[in-house]
């Protein structure tokens, strides 16, 4: 049980942000410095794929799921991060699906209003629409198509400009995610039959999606566990509208998301079904163009009259996560090394050398939970910030410097726990490594406990022979 996992007390590492003092949703018109980053692919923003799926839904798991996993898995990892996924979960044909939840279901009804169609997929807010309930002329939703629809939407070029930076560091309950936007220029196309000059105005939406990556769950059509990519828990920020021109920015737009444990499905709230790994959590940032409701298929008429699909949505300009604003401001995250655990008296003690070449580390945290069969269905994830050494705070505000780090777990003998390590430097960058297992026995413990169950099993055998012996023992005359 994770009842039986106790921290033990040690040196607590204060984060060197507050964010109690966060301003909240709020942001000034002001500067804002970019640094001229090329799209890996040379497109012009990076584009947004929306895909609609269910755990129940055969034609999903058939086709459209491990078509857009494949896709993800092959080109979601460049360096440079070209284009960006999130996975929506539904319920259809009365099946079942412990990753949807009513905020999932909303989305897929803002572009298929009134409907459930699955597998769908939208990019660049529906520019292009494929599968699903779409009309009959819509592209299906198949490997070929995606990677095609993301080209289309990369290269679009006749859109408003528009620079998208995020950062986010996790505290161990909440992550705070700070976004910076500029306006550089409006390219859309001048129609002089219209006498008139294209408004410059970008009127703005902003969503904050936070995803979480490598989920497992249980698949109904696959009898099986199945896992997935970039999993839409919940919005950090769902909708925040703006209005800029070009060359002004808006600076400094804070969320805070705490981790839930709790989801709502139908209007009841009821415990999460598939614990959130914090160490695999990250936003997706999208901004989306409130006067461009074109498409690559259809006329724009919206769904409000019952339109073909959603036409009538407003189209993505940009989207962003740490990892690619990390890579277009050109910081490295902080570099995590694992060293070997030591393991005494049911205390684990996690040790890793942690070091960041851009300056000076922020936070870092073990992110961890005990370790069974039913792990992924019964427990939630728990966090102990890492001692580091060479702290030296002034006041509240600590400065961690490089080195070794070690956090100190206090678990049962014979429990195992799985855990990973997450760091962030002074601009929020972000290190990380893949989940582990150790257990809470020594070595010594271990290698002597398959002789202790030989020698057992040794007894057992003779105890169990001699009983029988004795019952067929002849009676006496």
């Amino acid at each position: 049980m994770l009842d039986s996992i106790k921290a033990v007390l040690a040196m607590a590492v204060a984060l060197s942000f507050c964010t109690s003092c966060l301003p909240g949703l709020t942001a000034e018109v002001g500067e804002i410095e970019t640094k001229e980053a090329e799209h890996p692919y040379g497109w012009t923003h990076r584009p947004v794929l929306e895909h609609f799926t269910g755990l129940s839904c055969p034609p999903c798991m058939s086709g459209a799921h491990p078509d857009a996993t494949r896709l993800w898995e092959e080109e979601g990892y460049l360096e440079g991060n070209p284009w960006n996924y999130i996975e929506f979960h539904e319920l259809n044909g009365g099946g079942e699906d412990d990753l949807m939840t009513d905020e999932s279901r909303d989305r897929m009804k803002y572009y298929q209003p009134g409907v459930s169609g699955t597998p769908s997929l939208d990019a660049d807010g529906g520019y292009v629409e494929m599968g699903g309930s779409h009309s009959a002329n819509a592209p299906s939703a198949s490997y070929e198509e995606m990677k095609s629809a993301l080209k289309d939407s990369g290269e679009r070029d006749q859109i408003k400009m528009v620079n998208l930076k995020v950062a986010s560091i996790y505290d161990g309950q909440r992550f705070s995610v700070r976004i910076d936007i500029e306006y550089v220029e409006n390219n859309e196309a001048f129609d002089p039959s219209s006498m008139e000059l294209p408004d410059d105005t970008l009127n703005g939406r902003l969503h904050i999606f936070m995803v979480e990556d490598h989920v497992t769950a249980w698949s109904t059509v696959e009898d099986g566990y199945v896992s997935m990519h970039n999993v839409f828990r919940e919005y950090a920020l769902e909708g925040k509208d703006f209005e800029l021109q070009p060359g002004e920015s808006l600076n400094e737009i804070y969320a805070d998301w705490e981790v839930p444990t709790t989801i709502f499905r139908d209007d009841i709230e009821e415990p999460i079904r598939v614990p959130i790994n914090p160490a695999n959590v990250f936003p997706v940032a999208v901004i989306y163009d409130m006067d461009d409701t074109s498409s690559s298929r259809g006329d724009g008429s919206g769904n409000e009259d019952g339109g073909d699909g959603n036409d009538g949505s407003p189209r993505e300009l940009n989207s962003a996560t740490p990892e690619g604003t990390a890579y277009d401001e050109q910081a490295e995250p902080p570099t995590i090394e694992l060293g070997d655990p030591t393991s005494e008296g049911g205390k684990v003690k996690i040790n890793a050398v942690i070091d960041d070449d851009g300056g000076e580390l922020t936070a870092a945290l073990v992110v961890y939970r005990e370790a069974t069969e039913d792990s992924n269905n019964s427990y939630n994830w728990s966090y102990k910030p890492m001692t580091i050494d060479g702290v030296e705070c002034a006041g509240e505000v600590c400065t961690i410097g490089s080195g070794k780090s070690f956090a100190v777990l206090n678990i049962d003998d014979s429990t195992s726990v799985e855990y990973s390590i997450i760091a962030y430097d002074g601009n929020w960058t972000k290190g990380s490594t893949d989940v582990t297992t150790v257990s809470a026995m020594s070595p010594e413990e271990a290698e002597g406990l398959p002789l202790f169950l030989i020698g057992a099993g040794v007894l057992l055998l003779a105890a169990v022979a001699g009983f029988i012996m004795w019952a067929r023992r002849p009676s006496p005359a």
